[in-house]
């Protein structure tokens, strides 16, 4: 399986999406399956949408990849978020 360019933005897109998703569910203090939840809906619902309205197979039943990039995508964002405290300045001499 050779990845094109095109592939790589999907899957970044795909990726972008799910950690926005994150973000969201997080400021709501879902818990970590609320998360996935609602990552898997921004990145994926609007493709999943288009396919039912064009009765065609939804791609992410054809090609599971972009389940497992959201269910990487998605936890590793709410560790991070939770994970250690950023500093308040992150760069020196920034602010």
């Amino acid at each position: 399986m050779s990845l094109s360019l095109v592939r790589i933005l999907d899957f970044a897109g795909v990726g972008v999406f799910a950690v926005s998703g994150a973000l969201a569910a997080g400021r709501k203090q879902l818990d970590l399956v609320g998360v996935v939840v609602i990552a898997t809906v921004t990145a994926i619902g609007g493709g999943t949408l288009r396919d039912l309205l064009m009765n065609r197979t939804v791609f992410w039943f054809a090609d599971p990849a972009y389940l497992i990039a959201i269910f990487v995508a998605a936890p590793l964002t709410m560790l991070y978020v939770v994970g250690p405290e950023q500093p308040a300045r992150p760069l020196p001499g920034a602010g």
